[in-house]
């Protein structure tokens, strides 16, 4: 099978790895418009990796890219999803991504009747949240009559050495810090302000109980569509100040409150800048510095990823819950979290390109991806999950 890999940044990375470990597949393409970052990612994966620049706004460039490849894994910032998907479908290749904070999502399932006829698949949001979240929705949902609400928590250990080191895009970040919350309540789609509704949930250790808030994400998106059969009244997606410590993810929130991620430029001396640009500069910088201050170390850091699903089953009340935990995968180099969003879509494009996945069409994970082979495949890779049910006995 061959494989590319669109965006080859922190996550874009971690994928690579996952892509190139044991022999099933061929030849792995990884693009970027950042030349040396796709040649820095592919040397990592081995001789069956190859770089390319790509710039995925240029349409007839990147489907041309792309041509003779079974699948593409698309790691770029998520507002050019859409464009990436037309040069898919241009060259005639399957299309997975990790999400598209909501609203980009609703937007490409548009796209479901063009995959349809062209005999190709798209899976929207497959890493870890959206993603993972997603699957153990399905599995929920095939084990109930009705649901009436799915809850998604996703908590991580903040990496204390280092709490500005942004755990996956400081772009989408900041869009989750900046950006009105979506959830699903009352069988109705509704805004809220962004971090809020605070709640403290239990994972497992060494996360604990900590405090969870809402954020922008895709899972709310697709699962009231996808189990709108079985009744859903209620979706919510909260997560742990998106991998940083509370205390980084208030001095970020502070800038933001500031307007230093805005995207209208303002007039400086020398002319005019975006504050977000300064922002992400400044950002970079810093964690560049201290990063060639330290000396290498084992990875750290976990996640765990808990959904919960409200429903009946042969007429009586039942409360399901999936948890997926991963710690540190040292030969790899990288974070239990860093796994649970690499991982997922390298296992899924394995899935599309071998035909184990087929069915054409736009759609989310929790109506496409098999759970317990999914699952298997997570544990094989160090992950686990399991699963707890409620239910009256008397």
């Amino acid at each position: 099978m061959r494989i590319a890999m669109f965006g080859a940044g922190i996550i874009g990375q971690a994928i690579v790895k996952d892509l190139a470990d044991g022999d099933d597949v061929e030849e792995i393409l990884v693009g970027d418009v950042d030349e040396e970052a796709a040649r820095r990612a592919a040397a990592a994966a081995g001789p069956r990796a190859r770089a390319i620049r790509v710039d995925v706004t240029d349409r007839r460039a990147t489907a041309e890219a792309l041509r003779g490849m079974d699948v593409l894994i698309n790691a770029v910032a998520y507002r050019f999803n859409l464009d990436v998907m037309h040069a898919c479908l241009d060259a005639g290749v399957h299309y997975l991504d990790l999400g598209g904070l909501f609203h980009t999502t609703r937007k490409q399932l548009q796209l479901d009747p063009d995959f349809r006829r062209a005999g190709l698949t798209a899976v929207l949001g497959m890493g870890s949240c959206p993603g993972v979240a997603n699957v153990q929705t399905g599995y929920l949902a095939a084990h109930l009559d009705t649901v009436e609400y799915v809850h998604i928590y996703n908590g991580s250990h903040p990496l204390a050495d280092d709490p500005l080191n942004a755990p996956y895009s400081i772009e989408t970040i900041l869009d989750e810090i900046t950006r009105p919350a979506m959830v699903f309540r009352d069988g109705k789609f509704v805004e809220l302000p962004p971090l809020s509704e605070e709640e403290y949930v239990l994972f497992p250790e060494p996360i604990g109980y900590t405090k969870t808030h809402l954020s922008l994400h895709s899972e709310v998106a697709t699962i009231p569509l996808s189990l709108k059969d079985k009744g859903i009244r209620e979706v919510t997606f909260k997560i742990t100040f998106f991998g940083y410590s509370e205390r980084a993810l208030r001095q970020l929130q502070f800038l933001a409150d500031l307007g230093l991620a805005d995207l209208e430029p303002v007039e400086v001396p020398g002319g005019r800048v975006r504050p977000r640009d300064v922002l992400i500069a400044v950002l970079r910088r810093k964690t560049a510095a201290r990063a060639g201050s330290s000396s290498p170390d084992k990875p750290v850091g976990v996640k765990a990823i808990i959904t919960e699903a409200q429903g009946t089953r042969d007429g009586q009340p039942v409360r399901m819950a999936i948890t997926t935990f991963a710690g540190p995968h040292e030969e790899w180099g990288m974070s239990g979290g860093k796994l649970l969003v690499a991982s997922p879509p390298a296992i899924v494009a394995r899935w599309l390109a071998d035909g184990t996945i087929a069915r054409a069409g736009v759609y989310p994970p929790e109506m496409v991806v098999p759970p317990e082979p999914f699952f298997q495949a997570l544990a094989e890779r160090g992950a686990w999950t399991r699963e707890t049910v409620e239910s009256p006995i008397a």
